[in-house]
């Protein structure tokens, strides 16, 4: 398995330019995301802005088991988590919201690549790993902020102090005013 990154990222750039050229970039994706998002539950997304990534939250049904970032858009069943996790969760799908301001449209195709690889490595190598799409997908484990097998370690002693996650937590967008606005305190 891939070891997990764990880092703050930089602050997004918002010059006006910068902010233009990045809409476009990922206008692609970002049609795909939040067309799946209002089709799955008839509703406008929930707005999470943070100083390193913006992402718009869509709570859908429970039978759809889902935690996803298709660009900006993020998709995800509140049931599939307990809610001490929620929070991270949430935090790892914005982080993939930073790497789609990079891979504009071709983030989604290197996506699922990715994930294709790693199950198929997971089926092959040796060894018990928490999700087989995830454990050798560098885009869910090591090019982000917040890798995904870390997401279930967070609350282990030793791994991550409680200054440094609510550090990420806020530079993501997820304080604790976003958390009661999203539901999750």
């Amino acid at each position: 398995m891939l070891k997990p990154n764990w880092a703050l990222p930089s602050p997004r750039r918002d010059h006006a330019l910068v902010q233009c050229v990045r809409a476009l970039w990922t206008l692609p994706t970002n049609v795909v995301g939040h067309t799946a998002g209002l089709l799955c539950t008839g509703r406008l997304p929930r707005a999470v802005r943070g100083p390193s990534a913006v992402g718009y939250v869509y709570w859908v049904p429970a039978r759809l088991r889902v935690a996803v970032a298709l660009g900006h858009a993020i998709l995800i069943s509140r049931e599939r988590f307990r809610p001490e996790v929620l929070p991270y969760v949430l935090a790892h799908e914005l982080a993939h919201t930073r790497q789609h301001d990079v891979l504009g449209p071709l983030y989604l195709p290197l996506h699922i690549t990715a994930q294709s690889i790693s199950f198929l490595l997971s089926l092959i190598l040796p060894g018990r790993v928490p999700s087989r799409v995830h454990a050798y997908n560098p885009l869910e484990q090591t090019f982000l902020c917040l890798g995904a097998s870390l997401v279930w370690q967070l609350d282990r002693a030793g791994e991550v102090s409680l200054e440094q996650r609510d550090e990420l937590m806020v530079t993501l967008g997820l304080n604790p005013s976003a958390l009661r606005e999203l539901g999750l305190l």
